[in-house]
């Protein structure tokens, strides 16, 4: 068992990813290559933690993820950090986001997508394979 101190703090350090390809952007900020951006997307999309967001990310990622460009891809990204209700909400329509939210074009495809999806959905969809 871990006690406070130097032990614990460095079972608590956060995990680092050096197999990550890194790309430099025109800013001089270091960013995730597109196709590592994608995987990580995918997975955050398919493992939220609640069901109808579940349901509802992963069939968006599954017909629209592959065909976003990058700036679809960076607003994805700063829609994932909300809350899974939120994101969920404002997809159905239930509630009003915020407008800077409403305005991203990849939110709209997603409010589009959720408006479309109806009950045909019933389990997560598959896994591509490579």
């Amino acid at each position: 068992m871990l006690r406070f101190g130097a032990a614990r703090r460095a079972a608590c350090r956060p995990l680092t990813f050096p197999h990550r390809r890194l790309e430099s952007t025109a800013r001089g900020q270091i960013s995730e290559d597109s196709h590592t951006m994608r995987r990580r997307l995918l997975y955050q999309m398919r493992k939220r933690g609640i069901l109808e967001t579940d349901l509802l990310l992963s069939s968006f990622a599954a017909r629209h993820l592959a065909d976003l460009p990058r700036a679809d891809l960076d607003d994805l990204d700063a829609l994932l950090a909300n809350v899974d209700w939120d994101i969920f909400h404002w997809a159905s329509g239930k509630t009003a986001p915020p407008p800077e939210i409403a305005h991203m074009p990849v939110f709209q495809k997603l409010r589009d997508h959720a408006a479309r999806r109806g009950a045909s959905i019933v389990r997560m969809p598959d896994l591509p394979t490579e």
